[in-house]
């Protein structure tokens, strides 16, 4: 041994006084601690891993030169470090290098003794998602969804106002409002909703095309009611075409109107013996007051049969003449409601405007892109 190398103290590990000339332990490494010590730190963590095998040495004052000039004599455990010393975790035990700071196997602070809080961090297994072949195909069904919603909500608002102008004879301007309202929602619903100006212009369209198809509707069983009534007309026409078809009770139910008729013209009041049966809905001579009966039997009776024939005859041609001009009057109707721009009013744009607007507002979210 040089003069220059001094002897390596041996010092506690734990406490980092020397144990010269002191109960001590001295572990497999070759590291230092006094006895009261190590039974202290051992009984404060008893619960954790078990230490390492320890001997240790009884020795007495006059031994502790031979041991030290012992330890002197001993290799270094490091050729680039030859002050390193070993030295013991004082949280686990664990060998460690004496200029460590914190003990790789527990996370004590070897100079303080202190544990550091450690937190382990468990790596979570990334969720399987779709795969790139189901993300490009819901991508390319995406667009179409807001058309769908709608169409299907523009059909239902297209029955609604076909039944409801049918049924109650009026076009109602609120209800459009209310299917642009639905193919609004039913284009946000498909977008997911999302809304933005996709859905919304779709909706629009939707919206627009559905009240064009309920007014459509609507003439449709309009036109329809017209030709069932013509053709009861021309059914009428083609009944009373001879003479021999129309009665003598009809023509003098014709007396009896005409003389009801002409009063009414006159501004004068006809006592009738039913209140709820007026001119135009007598079905037999019975219906009307008792004066005009008696005037229309006096009439008739004052014709000869030559001028009652010839009565008869004026009465059919002229129902035929007016069920004719009924016919046309109708067909010309009919002609008139087949075109729906012909039929639409400066109204009809305006609620047009109103249910377009709600359909944007719904179906885009309020978007301004």
């Amino acid at each position: 041994m040089s003069d220059i190398e001094k002897p390596i103290e041996k010092q506690c590990v734990i406490c980092g006084q020397s144990c010269a000339g002191k109960p001590r332990i001295k572990d497999a490494s070759g590291n230092y601690a006094h006895r009261t010590c190590a039974d202290k730190h051992q009984s404060k963590k008893s619960t954790e891993p078990v230490q390492p095998e320890i001997e240790p040495l009884d020795l007495s004052p006059e031994d502790e030169p031979e041991m030290a000039a012992f330890l002197d004599d001993l290799p270094s455990d490091s050729a680039d470090e030859p002050s390193a010393m070993r030295a013991a975790c004082p949280g686990c035990g664990t060998s460690v290098s004496s200029d460590s700071m914190v003990c790789m196997s527990c996370g004590c602070n070897i100079k303080t003794g202190r544990g550091n809080k450690t937190k382990s961090t468990k790596v979570k297994a990334k969720k399987s998602g779709p795969s790139l072949g189901a993300k490009a195909g819901s991508m390319a069904v995406a667009p179409f969804l807001p058309i769908i919603g709608a169409v299907l909500a523009g059909a239902i608002g297209a029955g609604i106002w076909a039944a409801v102008s049918h049924f109650t004879g009026y076009e109602i301007g609120y209800i459009a409002i209310g299917i642009g309202f639905i193919c609004g929602l039913g284009a946000v619903i498909g977008s997911g909703g999302e809304g933005g100006a996709w859905s919304g212009g779709v909706a629009v369209i939707i919206a627009l095309l559905s009240i064009v198809t309920g007014k459509a509707i609507v003439n449709s069983i309009y036109v329809d009611n017209l030709q069932q009534l013509q053709a009861a007309v021309q059914a009428g026409v083609e009944d009373k075409t001879t003479l021999e078809e129309y009665s003598q009770e009809e023509a003098i139910m014709g007396i009896a109107s005409d003389i009801a008729w002409d009063r009414e013209e006159a501004g004068q009041e006809i006592d009738w013996p039913n209140p709820e049966i007026d001119l135009y809905e007598t079905l037999d001579l019975s219906d009307f007051p008792q004066d005009i009966i008696d005037q229309t039997n006096s009439k008739w009776d004052s014709m000869d049969t030559q001028q009652q024939t010839q009565y008869r005859q004026d009465q059919v041609d002229r129902f035929n003449e007016d069920a004719a001009a009924f016919s046309q009057m109708l067909s010309d109707e009919m002609a008139s409601s087949t075109s729906i721009i012909d039929n639409l009013h400066p109204i009809d744009a305006l609620w047009a405007f109103l249910a377009l607007g709600a359909a944007w507002s719904v179906g885009s979210g309020g978007s301004e892109d």
